[in-house]
């Protein structure tokens, strides 16, 4: 005769109990987590998307002052799109300086974007998997490629920028968020004869020599990673440069010091008269292009 299972014994129960609750509990808690960080971030570039530049009209910039197009020029859709569109919008205007911004994907691609968080979510349509993983990472180079730019704009690469180098006049300025040296190594690789169509920025003076001896006519120191001092700036301005750049707030301090070269400022949305001899801009244009010279 078989003998019948002892019956659960009642810690045993209430242990299973608590596991079950316990597991019920960090559910909740990770999906009340989960929804406040998507709140939290989803709230934040709200913000920042409704500070964006947007480019409804284009004005006259004061004489006498160069035009940088700041990634690639505004649009009416807004700033930052590094877009083909872009730089066709800005040499329709008259500019022909195009500064572009530069980011390596997660599996080592120099991508022409400013960022992989707000700017890239902006400017792209991306599904929810993609948006979160914005925040914290950026994107493979196949991730990146799969995604679809907004406003039916074209996304450039190092390639169809050339391309559109040997199409239209004017230079590209780069700035590149990190890597610094790296980058501009590769893009006089592919750059070939078009090299010194790129007027590479420089973050310190310990770059100046590389980026030199790479072959690069123009170069523009641009500071604003920098602790700036008066002894810096005079450093700074015993260097050969295209021009240097600073804040708009550090433009009366630095003239006070740089003499051998021209000072750049950005960015400079509205036609104000300032010590600098270059704005990058989004919405400015040169005065000569409105009146049809």
């Amino acid at each position: 005769m078989s003998k019948e299972p002892d019956p659960p014994r009642p810690e045993a129960r209430d242990s299973r109990l608590a596991l079950v609750v316990t597991s019920s509990s960090l559910f909740r808690l990770t999906l009340t987590v989960g929804l406040a960080v998507v709140i939290s971030i989803a709230a934040v570039t709200l913000r920042a998307n409704n500070q964006r530049n947007h480019c409804e009209t284009y004005l006259e910039a004061p004489a006498e002052v160069t035009l940088v197009a700041h990634a690639g020029g505004g649009l009416p859709e807004g700033d930052y799109s590094n877009s083909k569109e872009a730089l066709d919008q800005s040499a329709a205007n008259g500019l022909r300086l195009f500064e572009l911004d530069f980011n390596w994907t997660a599996d080592g691609e120099l991508a022409i974007a400013h960022d992989w968080n707000r700017e890239y979510r902006y400017w792209h349509h991306l599904g929810w998997t993609d948006w979160l993983a914005s925040h914290f990472v950026a994107p493979s180079s196949a991730r990146f490629h799969a995604s679809t730019p907004k406003y039916g704009l074209t996304r450039l690469s190092l390639e169809t920028l050339i391309e559109w180098l040997r199409a239209n006049p004017g230079r590209i300025i780069t700035d590149i968020k990190g890597g610094n040296i790296e980058g501009l190594a590769l893009i006089a690789s592919l750059a070939g004869p078009l090299q010194n169509r790129f007027v590479p920025q420089i973050y310190s003076a310990a770059e100046y020599q590389a980026v030199r001896q790479m072959g690069y006519e123009d170069i523009i120191l641009t500071t604003y990673r920098l602790s700036l001092s008066p002894k810096s700036l005079q450093e700074i301005d015993e260097l050969d440069l295209f021009a240097v750049t600073v804040p708009e707030n550090q433009v009366a301090d630095a003239a006070d010091i740089i003499s051998k070269n021209r000072i750049f400022t950005h960015t400079i949305n509205t036609p104000i008269n300032l010590t600098a001899a270059g704005y990058y801009t989004d919405c400015l244009i040169p005065a000569e292009t409105r009146n049809g010279v």
